[in-house]
């Protein structure tokens, strides 16, 4: 019913695919109720159709069981009168009991006469047997006339003790003494006739087809008498009163015959061939599961011979085809059954599976065997639970790589025992990283060779999660050292700034990688397995799957950047101190102009030193870092300086602001602007210099000007803290408390829109001044 049901859903999703479907609904149910109508007439018609065939198919039963009844009646009719007839007879019952002696003599006769020829008869049979040779390979010219004299011996043997069943326990046993030798070459021809059913196929190979036709004459002969014998011995019990008025006149010849079952024994002769068969190929690779699998090819090779050679000479009734994929089949799903265990390698799943599939191919879609007649299945259905175990088995292997690989590269980075590895570009990396995206490749390749889309699908999820989780422990990692570093520089090992710089080119090296899976693997490799609708979607999320890896590697090196810029302003944090108190005013300097003319402007000491701090850094980055990367780093720089220096302001202790400080400000901000533009555009460092400019309105306007400087900082800052505000007019020396609550009345009143509702939700470094 849920598979009904599935159906039924995905029929209507069908039918309303898009929204204006809906308007539809009316015509499609009319002409899905004319359908039903349709097929309900359909199905009326079938019904009746096989309702009137089955009932002609009873009518002519009773017909027939009544016409069975008419006979049998008859027969009893018949032999009444028979009986009745005897008492016609004048001295009948003298006559027949005389008849009966005669008959009695004649057979003890023929008995003598038979007992005293048996033994020149077998050593004439076995002189046949070893004329032959028991060589099934060979030509055995009397391998018919053996089994037509054996017969006969056997029928007299039959016959004889079916005679002596009435006789005393040692007329018995001495009978059968006497036929031992007998039952021992009849179990010798036996032999040799179940020899060529346990190697048909060999034999045939010889070039034997005489010997084949032959040998498939004498089971039919057989089993053509065994079935007559069948049919006398049912009928006699069936009428046991006809039966026994009959044995008074003629011997009942269902009740002598030893039932041979060649049929049944040519069965088990095929079963322990193939057991035979498989049982050597076994034994020739003890210990190599793999190479056993490279040469079963002789299986569907034998299958195929029987049916397209072997059925040609013998006969069709026979249906020797299905008992030899029977035989094979069951061989075949024994020993898969002793290959896939849980030590099983990956490797041998995916070739025990992939064989298993070729090989219902080969005898379904080549050879036409039905598919009913593989049962039971190879791996008994569980070729999905075993590429889930292969592919598990991969993703284990990954993981258990990566562990180790990651344990390495971490004590290395936090050791930093010695450089990191310089590429031809002079750009610092890992070692590890270019070892890590080859295994990777390997294994998403192991994944692409099961056929199976979902295999290579779980591998490629498997890769993202442990990139990811490498992602997080660099971050992890890189904080925790930057960390150490700042609270005991001196009790750290050096060299953290290099390594950090190689974690963060590693991780676009990392992106490059994973793009490269994408465009060579998934989208090249793996599209040859794309095979339907859903594999396609199945593509698709491998593809999201390693994006997300992508954005992640992305996502580490900016943190690495974060980190790098951190270290910087932690060096920085004794010169950000003297912002805005005393030590941080110097005396003018008076420069000269080409033209002549003399400005004058304070030397801006704090920010020298600042931006020597930079350059210092900037040595190192600009010939080791990822030029991308670069300019993260800078603009990250340019934001982290300006959020120290605005935060100052309410950091440092004794802070103020005076109409000096502003010629201070613009000084420093003369200094920082030509470094910042050096590395990256001059649009940009003046937009984020703009915090300095409204920063300068609220330190030196009055309320008017404070208002437009505070609706020019939100508007470039929508996330400033009016804290921030508050902060920068309590350090103006100019304002009392009372004009403080003033302007900050002033700003809440006329601003009150851009408090309540900012511009836009976009953070900037405004955010990090009270962090």
């Amino acid at each position: 019913m849920g598979e009904i049901a599935d159906n039924a859903v995905g029929s209507l999703a069908e039918l309303l695919r898009y929204p204006d479907d809906l308007s539809k609904i009316s015509s499609i149910k009319e002409r899905l109720l004319r359908d039903k109508a349709a097929i309900d007439l359909q199905l009326k018609s079938g019904v009746q159709t096989q309702l009137d065939i089955t009932t002609n198919g009873l009518k002519n039963i009773l017909d027939s069981k009544a016409l069975v009844g008419d006979l049998s009646n008859e027969l009893m009719n018949l032999n009444t009168l028979c009986a009745q007839a005897e008492n016609m007879v004048p001295g009948f019952a003298q006559i027949n009991r005389v008849a009966k002696v005669r008959r009695n003599f004649l057979a003890v006769e023929d008995v003598m006469r038979n007992l005293q020829g048996l033994p020149a008869k077998l050593d004439e049979i076995e002189a046949m047997i070893d004329a032959d040779g028991k060589d099934i390979f060979g030509p055995m010219t009397n391998f018919l006339r053996i089994h037509f004299e054996l017969s006969r011996l056997r029928d007299f043997r039959d016959q004889a003790m079916f005679q002596a069943a009435r006789s005393s326990e040692d007329a018995k046993c001495t009978l059968q003494k006497y036929f031992t030798r007998l039952d021992n070459v009849s179990q010798e021809f036996d032999a040799i006739l179940f020899d060529i059913a346990e190697n048909l196929l060999e034999v045939l190979r010889e070039g034997n087809s005489s010997l084949i036709v032959r040998w498939a004459k004498v089971i039919d002969v057989d089993e053509r008498l065994d079935a007559k014998a069948k049919i006398l011995n049912s009928a006699s019990e069936s009428h046991k009163e006809l039966a026994r008025h009959l044995s008074m006149h003629s011997q009942p010849m269902g009740m002598t015959r030893t039932q041979r079952n060649y049929d049944e024994k040519l069965t088990e002769c095929i079963k322990r061939g193939a057991r035979d068969v498989f049982q050597n190929c076994v034994s020739t690779f003890p210990d190599d599961p793999s190479t056993l699998l490279d040469n079963l090819y002789w299986v569907t090779r034998d299958i195929l011979f029987a049916k397209a050679d072997l059925t040609n000479y013998v006969p069709a009734n026979w249906k020797l085809t299905n008992r030899f994929v029977a035989a094979y089949h069951q061989e075949m799903y024994i020993l898969f059954k002793t290959l896939v265990t849980k030590e099983t390698d990956a490797g041998l799943l995916l070739k025990i599976v992939r064989w298993s599939q070729k090989y219902n191919d080969t005898l379904v879609n080549e050879l036409k065997i039905p598919s009913e007649q593989l049962t039971p299945p190879l791996l008994d259905g569980q070729e999905e639970q075993i590429l889930d175990d292969y592919m598990r088995l991969i993703c284990l292997k990954i993981e258990e790589w990566m562990t180790n690989l990651q344990k390495t590269e971490y004590n290395e980075f936090i050791e930093r025992a010695q450089a990191p590895d310089v590429d031809p570009e002079s750009k610092y990396g890992l070692a590890n990283t270019p070892i890590v995206f080859q295994m990777l490749n390997q294994q998403v390749n192991v994944g692409i060779d099961s056929d199976e889309i979902r295999v290579v699908s779980g591998v490629i999820h498997e890769c993202k999660r442990q990139l990811l989780l490498r992602q997080q422990k660099w971050i992890n990692v890189v904080r925790d050292e930057v960390q150490k570093s700042n609270a005991a520089m001196d009790e750290v090992p050096g060299g953290l700034l290099e390594y950090c710089i190689a974690v963060a080119n590693d991780q676009v090296r990392g992106a490059d990688y994973t793009e490269n899976i994408i465009n060579r693997q998934v989208n090249v490799n793996v599209d040859v397995l794309v095979h339907s609708d859903e594999d396609r979607n199945v593509q698709s999320n491998m593809v999201r799957d390693l994006e997300d890896a992508m954005d992640g590697f992305i996502a580490t090196a900016k943190s690495c950047v974060l980190e790098m810029v951190g270290m910087v302003m932690f060096d920085l944090q004794p010169s950000f101190a003297n912002l805005f108190k005393s030590s941080w005013y110097t005396p003018p300097v008076t420069t000269t102009a080409p033209d002549g003319t003399s400005t004058s402007a304070p030397a801006s000491v704090v920010i020298q030193e600042v931006i020597r701090t930079f350059e210092e850094y900037n040595s190192e980055l600009t010939e080791h870092f990822n030029p991308d990367l670069f300019q993260i780093y800078i603009d990250d720089l340019l934001e982290a300086t300006l959020a120290a220096y605005l935060s100052a302001i309410s950091k440092n202790k004794g802070a103020s602001l005076s109409p000096r400080s502003i010629d201070q400000i613009k000084s420093d901000v003369a200094m920082m602007y030509p470094f910042f533009t050096t590395f990256t555009d001059n649009d940009h460092v003046e937009s984020q210099l703009n915090g300095i400019e409204a920063f300068m309105g609220l330190a030196s306007g009055d309320k008017v000007g404070a208002v437009e400087a505070f609706r020019t900082l939100k508007e470039s800052f929508p996330d400033a803290p009016m804290k921030f505000v508050e902060d920068v007019l309590r350090a103006r020396e100019d304002l009392d408390s009372k004009s403080l609550k003033e302007y900050m009345e002033t700003i809440r009143r006329e601003c009150a829109p851009l408090i309540m509702n900012p511009a836009s939700d976009r953070r900037t470094y405004m955010s990090r001044l009270y962090r």
